[in-house]
């Protein structure tokens, strides 16, 4: 049966060729976060200067973004269009908090998060509160990328 999950034949670390089982886990984590937490901070200066070429050097080719009421963009092109919308749409000024990161494989990653500041809507001047991200990391070549993002809004309530 063909694996559709994006994750190819990624195994749970320990089982994997480079992976030595009897290191910790801690240890091999601590290795990669470094790297996996700069492509984030990296990811953030880019959005918040509305940058579509920068923040395309952080996404895979086959990048797919989940975004609320909108249809997978899969592909590092549908990925761009999208975002080319969404900053004609918004500005942000925001911060990552990273709230967990782990390490799948010596290749796979996720990183679950939550952005401060302030997304404002263009069109009428309204902000969006703080929201919680997912991302899916692929690690090619030496280097962390984004192979998966997905975020969710947060409902206000009227009055709060």
């Amino acid at each position: 049966m063909k694996d559709l999950s994006g994750f190819g034949n990624c195994r749970p670390f320990f089982g994997r060729a480079g992976f030595n089982h009897r290191s910790s886990p801690r240890l091999i984590n601590s290795r990669h976060r470094a790297g996996i937490e700069e492509v984030l901070k990296s990811y953030e200066r880019s959005l918040n200067a509305s940058d579509v070429a920068g923040w395309c050097s952080f996404y895979t080719d086959d990048a797919v973004l989940l975004a609320p009421e909108a249809p997978s963009a899969v592909g590092i092109e549908a990925v761009r269009n999208a975002y080319t919308g969404i900053f004609q749409a918004i500005a942000l000024n925001i911060t990552f908090e990273i709230a967990e990161v782990k390490l799948l494989s010596p290749e796979w990653a996720f990183l679950r998060s939550n952005s401060k500041g302030v997304v404002k809507i263009l069109a009428n001047g309204a902000q969006v509160p703080e929201q919680p991200e997912l991302f899916v990391l692929h690690k090619s070549q030496g280097r962390w990328k984004i192979a998966r993002y997905s975020f969710s809004r947060r409902v206000l309530q009227p009055g709060k």
